[in-house]
């Protein structure tokens, strides 16, 4: 289901990222890294993400960004960075 057909605003391609990198556990300070943008960038991407998706924190946007399926690949990726950030 795309958040279109949900009845939600559709995410940019910047704040899709942006919740994928949460969802693989990244901090604020990490996802500005990976992405080349500032800490505060990420905070307004996060905001708005936050408020179309109608939620308060990271982990309520991504549990409903994969009940809407679009987290699906991020969680595959997810479990491998973690195991590889765990144990080398």
């Amino acid at each position: 289901m795309s958040w279109f057909t949900a009845g939600v605003d559709p995410l940019t391609r910047t704040e899709a990222d942006v919740l994928g990198l949460v969802d693989r556990g990244l901090s604020n300070r990490e996802i500005a890294a990976t992405l080349s943008i500032s800490v505060g960038t990420v905070k307004c991407h996060l905001h708005r993400v936050y408020e179309k998706l109608q939620v308060r924190n990271r982990m309520q946007a991504t549990h409903k960004a994969r009940q809407h399926g679009n987290l699906l690949s991020s969680v595959v990726h997810s479990s491998a960075q973690a195991r590889e950030r765990n144990f080398g």
